[in-house]
């Protein structure tokens, strides 16, 4: 995987886990919170490691080009 496809994916992934996110939080699904907060906290870090650009939640329009 190329590096700007694997930026791509990262961020596709992290809107992915926000949106799984929300919904776990509407639903008052408290472990689901817990599993998808870990996992976004996880491509959040993924990324930062990475020098990958992620825009803050507020602004999650989805995935972008690299």
């Amino acid at each position: 995987m190329e590096a700007g496809e694997f930026a791509t994916d990262l961020r596709r992934r992290v809107h992915e886990a926000r949106q799984a996110l929300r919904v776990a939080e509407s639903e008052s699904d408290f472990y689901a919170v817990d599993v998808r907060t870990g996992e976004l906290n996880s491509l959040l870090r993924m990324a930062a490691e990475n020098g990958v650009t992620i825009e803050p939640a507020a602004t999650d329009r989805g995935p972008t080009e690299a």
